[in-house]
C-alpha cells in the first residue's frame, strides 16, 4: 500500500458515494465552461463579424448597455464624414428579429451603395434591390431549410430571400440583410441608427489610425469609437453578462467542493480503523492527511475530465438549438479549460483539508478499537 495506489483504491470501495461526487464536480466543471464559452463565445462572434465587413472603427452610442439598444442620430453621418482621413461612413441599423416564428436571428439594414456590400460573399442570388427582400447568411439558411426566391415572416411582415451568403464569421453565417430604409421603416426608428462603420483612406497606420480616432471622437460627446475587434468588448451588456457567468460557475464549482469535503468526512469516518492500522504500521500524521488529499484531489481531476466534456457537449447542443441560431457560439480555449480544472482542484483540494485534519486527531488506539 502505497499512496499512489491506495488512494484509488479506497475510492473504487465506494463506489456510489465516489461516483455522485464526481458527477457533482463534472456538473460544476461543466457549467463552468458552458457559461464562460458561450458568454465569449458572442463577444468573438460580434468581434469577428463586425471586423468581417471591412470596417476600422466603429462609431455608436456613448455607454451604451447593449449591441441592439444603441441609438445614434443618422445626421451624424455628415460631421463623420467630414473628418480627414475618413472615406466612407455607412450607418447601420441592427437588431434582434423572431424568423419565421421559430429563430431568434440578428438582422441588420445597409445602406445602398455602402462599402459593406462589397463584403458580402454571395453565392447564390444577388443583393436585395426591392422593399421587402433580405439576403440570409448560410447556416441560419440551411437550419430553416430556405433557399433563394422563398418566403420568410420577419416581424409579422413577409420577405423574399433574394440572396444566399457565406463568411467565415459565426456572426455572419446567420445573419439576415436588407437595405437601410427599409429596416428603418419595419422598426419604427426613421432617422436613427444603431451604429456607423467607418472606412479609413487607405493606407493607414497606426499613427494614423489613433488621429482619426480622435478626431472622430471630438464629434460629440454622445458617441463612443471603437476598433472594429473591441467594439463588442467594450459594451455593458458583454461585461455583464460575462460577471454573470463567472459568479454562477464560481458558486457552482464552492458547491462541489462541499460535496468533496462531505464525500471525505464520511469517508474518514468510516474507516477510523484502517487510519489506525497505517499509524500503527509506521504511517506519520502527515502521509495520512496527504492520502485523504490525494482523495479529493483524484475525484476532482477525474470530474474535470469528465466536465469538459460534458461543457463542450452543452455548448454546441445550446448553440444547435433553432431558437438560438445566429446568437450564440460554442467557444473553447485551452484558457477556459484550464481555470475550470484550476478552479475545481485548487477549491477541492483546500475543502479535503479539514477531513485530513480531523483524521489525524484519533489516537492510533482508539481507531484501533473503532471509537472516537
Amino acid at each position: 500500500m502505497n499512496l499512489a495506489t491506495l488512494p484509488w483504491r479506497s475510492l473504487t470501495a465506494q463506489r456510489v458515494r465516489s461516483t455522485l461526487t464526481v458527477l457533482g464536480i463534472a456538473v460544476a466543471v461543466g457549467a463552468f465552461i458552458a457559461l464562460t464559452g458561450l458568454t465569449r463565445g458572442i463577444q468573438h462572434s460580434f468581434d469577428t463579424g463586425i471586423g468581417d465587413t471591412g470596417a476600422d472603427f466603429v462609431v455608436s452610442q456613448r455607454n451604451t448597455y447593449s449591441l441592439v439598444s444603441s441609438s445614434v442620430a443618422q445626421d451624424f453621418d455628415e460631421a463623420l464624414s467630414a473628418v480627414a482621413g475618413v472615406d466612407q461612413v455607412s450607418g447601420v441599423v441592427l437588431t434582434v428579429a423572431e424568423l419565421d416564428e421559430s429563430a431568434n436571428i440578428f438582422v441588420t439594414g445597409w445602406p445602398s451603395g455602402s462599402f459593406l456590400w462589397s463584403s458580402l460573399d454571395l453565392y447564390e442570388g444577388k443583393a436585395p434591390d426591392g422593399p421587402r427582400e433580405l439576403v440570409l447568411g448560410r447556416s441560419i439558411a440551411r437550419a430553416l431549410g430556405k433557399t433563394v426566391g422563398d418566403e420568410v415572416n420577419l416581424q409579422y411582415e413577409t420577405f423574399v430571400i433574394s440572396g444566399l451568403s457565406r463568411s467565415d464569421s459565426v456572426f455572419n453565417q446567420n445573419i439576415a440583410i436588407t437595405q437601410l430604409p427599409v429596416l428603418q421603416d419595419l422598426l419604427g426608428r426613421p432617422g436613427t441608427v444603431s451604429l456607423f462603420q467607418i472606412r479609413l483612406s487607405r493606407p493607414v497606420t497606426p499613427t494614423v489610425a489613433e488621429e482619426v480616432r480622435l478626431a472622430l471622437a471630438a464629434v460629440s460627446p454622445l458617441l463612443d469609437i471603437s476598433d472594429s475587434e473591441s467594439f463588442a468588448g467594450n459594451m455593458r451588456f458583454e461585461q455583464t453578462l460575462g460577471t454573470i457567468a463567472s459568479a454562477v460557475s464560481l458558486v457552482m464549482i464552492l458547491a462541489s467542493s462541499i460535496l468533496v469535503a462531505n464525500t471525505l468526512l464520511m469517508s474518514v469516518s468510516e474507516r477510523s480503523q484502517e487510519f489506525g492500522i497505517l499509524a500503527a504500521i509506521g504511517w506519520t500524521p502527515g502521509m495520512i492527511r496527504a492520502l485523504v488529499v490525494s482523495e479529493g484531489l483524484m475525484m476532482c481531476m477525474i470530474g474535470s475530465i469528465a466536465g469538459v466534456g460534458l461543457g463542450i457537449g452543452a455548448m454546441y447542443v445550446v448553440s444547435w438549438m433553432q431558437v438560438f441560431a445566429g446568437l450564440l457560439e460554442p467557444y473553447i480555449t485551452l484558457g477556459i479549460v484550464g481555470q475550470a480544472t484550476g478552479w475545481v482542484c485548487l477549491v477541492g483540494t483546500a475543502a479535503a483539508f479539514y477531513p485530513a485534519w480531523r483524521v489525524t486527531r484519533i489516537a492510533p488506539s482508539a481507531a484501533l478499537r473503532g471509537l472516537r
